[in-house]
């Protein structure tokens, strides 16, 4: 089973993000978007496996990605 995960690259390693993006590939990340303004990357990583992908050289964070969200049709009800 596998979790949403939002990474978070430190600032001194953004100049070598595809080296991080394959870093965390390689510790089990199957990566969805990189998003290098930010220094940001999405991705699903196994049950668990957060605390490897943590360790992973250039990583700041990695924190649990939050639900589903989107917009509503044009016709629907005031939520």
């Amino acid at each position: 089973m596998s979790e949403p995960v939002l990474v978070v690259v430190s600032a001194d390693a953004a100049s070598r993000l595809p080296e991080v993006v394959a870093d965390l590939t390689a510790a089990g990340l199957r990566v969805e978007h990189v998003l290098a303004e930010i220094g940001t990357i999405t991705g699903s990583a196994p049950t668990g496996a957060i605390r490897t992908l943590r360790a992973v050289s250039g990583v700041d964070k990695v924190e649990p990605a939050c639900g589903d969200f989107g917009i509503p049709p044009p016709d629907s009800e005031v939520q």
